[in-house]
């Protein structure tokens, strides 16, 4: 019990990001690649509009993805996008913005990708290389997306001509219809696997218009996220990862199965621990889709869409929205799409494994992620070029290792700051332990059992809030954390 405790005191809880992108066609502008699937190394899936609310709740209940009995206080979901999909307002011109908002960094995922301004329009991105897909007219397109991390919700897919006003009023107004009865999931290969797809069109915006619940249930690893997790709490701009807000998301997510599925890649216990059924024949499929994502997943889900047969031919953006419930945030995707008259001019309209052997393989690579506890520069704790580099890159608006107004100020004001405080790994813990240790006997003259270890647990504390825990506890930590309520988190 007393190991679980001092566990508890060293534990810092990191954000747990929610991340999509459009995966096919392959002229998406964001950078996708079919072959990476799930994987954000391009920084395709930091494209999207964060912690946007809708006003009231209009979808039917039956197609609710997270906790989908509850109603009133406990349903801390109530005011997610997915609540009433298309209602929630998004910034940029339904491309997504970089980072979610068009000034400010959130510590739940809310950064840009690497050299691109926070709140950069999507819509301006340039053309993929390989050109535009050629739909056409009348007939019926395949598309796809990969989730990098599973907030649930549902998705749909508009167009919008590319030689006009192109903003998401336009994309509202060309909302596309689904074709066909399911979803696929498709891997780089050009595998298909069939799973069951729920489409909606009672209670969503436009009126009438067809949605499709995301069909990759998470996990529910909490009765009720309300009881775990409090009711939800206003967003805190900045990057404080510390902050009661950021840990709730974190708390959040791992009801989903954040913590529990990233290891397997899909949700243990099988269709009894999910948050909704999503109706599999084959009940393998319970244990290859479904889960939080962090596993990073190799496949896409693909959907057929209708492409109208009043659009008239020429260019077009296809812009790609997914409305979150696990979280309240939409993601947003846009590629380039000709629509021409007839098939025989017709190119990446379908995903068959001879097109998508078409698309080059380019180098796989991690996605760029600031981590001052990664240095390598011997510094256990903190890296100032890294910090120099976040600043530069978040235009020097981050809140926690705070960001001076320029690259000068922040290494003259804040780099010290920070290397006098970071902790150095075991050694000075360990020997504030040894020193309270002795303290403890030779000054206070303590020797029962039971107030020695008292006292051990009262010192861990204060060693703990004075110096830097290494990474190391974290990693031991994290298993425990999602059965510990938020609130007793924030005493760590």
């Amino acid at each position: 019990a007393h190991v679980l405790v001092l566990v508890l005191l060293f534990a810092r809880v990191r954000d747990a990001a929610a991340h999509g992108h459009l995966t096919w066609p392959p002229s998406s502008r964001h950078g996708a690649n079919i072959h990476h699937g799930a994987d954000c190394g391009a920084g395709q899936c930091y494209w999207f509009s964060n912690n946007v609310e809708v006003e009231s709740q209009t979808l039917p209940s039956s197609h609710r993805t997270m906790e989908p009995e509850l109603e009133g206080g406990a349903d801390v979901w109530r005011k997610s996008p997915w609540r009433s999909p298309g209602a929630a307002p998004v910034y940029g011109s339904g491309c997504g913005v970089a980072g979610g908002h068009p000034t400010e960094v959130y510590a739940n995922g809310g950064t840009p990708p690497a050299g691109v301004a926070v709140g950069f329009d999507g819509k301006e991105l340039p053309k993929a290389k390989l050109g535009p897909a050629k739909w056409t007219v009348g007939g019926v397109a395949e598309v796809a997306w990969a989730m990098a991390a599973n907030h649930a919700g549902g998705y749909a897919y508009r167009l919008c001509r590319a030689d006009g006003e192109v903003n998401e009023e336009c994309f509202r107004a060309g909302q596309l219809e689904f074709a066909g009865d399911d979803s696929s999931i498709l891997y780089p290969n050009g595998t298909r696997v069939s799973i069951p797809r729920a489409t909606v069109a009672t209670g969503t915006n436009p009126a009438g218009s067809q949605w499709a619940r995301n069909g990759i249930p998470t996990c529910r690893t909490c009765e009720r996220a309300y009881d775990m997790c409090g009711a939800p709490l206003p967003p805190v701009a900045g990057l404080d990862y510390g902050s009661s807000w950021n840990k709730q998301v974190n708390c959040f997510a791992d009801c989903a199965g954040a913590t529990s599925s990233k290891a397997g890649g899909a949700c243990p216990g099988g269709a009894s621990k999910l948050q909704f059924d999503p109706g599999f024949a084959d009940d393998t499929h319970y244990d290859a889709y479904t889960g939080f994502g962090k596993s990073v997943w190799e496949w896409s889900v693909l959907d057929e869409v209708k492409v109208p047969s009043g659009l008239a031919p020429g260019a077009y953006l296809l812009s790609w929205r997914w409305d979150c419930e696990e979280s309240t945030q939409v993601w947003q995707n846009c590629a380039d799409v000709e629509l021409v008259a007839t098939d025989a001019e017709a190119q990446w309209h379908l995903a068959s494994a001879e097109a998508l052997a078409k698309v080059p393989k380019p180098e796989k690579t991690a996605a760029a992620k600031f981590d001052p506890y990664q240095d390598s520069t011997g510094d256990e704790n903190f890296d100032c070029d890294k910090q120099v580099a976040y600043c530069e890159k978040v235009n020097y608006k981050a809140s926690q290792f705070k960001c001076g107004k320029d690259e000068a100020s922040t290494r003259a004001e804040v780099c010290p700051k920070f290397e006098k405080t970071s902790g150095a790994g075991y050694a000075k813990p360990a020997l504030a332990m040894v020193a309270s240790t002795c303290f403890a006997v030779e000054v206070l003259g303590l020797e029962d059992p039971g107030w020695l270890r008292a006292f051990a647990v009262a010192s861990a504390a204060v060693i703990a809030a004075v110096f830097q825990p290494p990474s190391a506890f974290e990693r031991i930590a994290r298993p425990f954390l999602p059965r510990v309520p938020v609130y007793l988190r924030d005493k760590t």
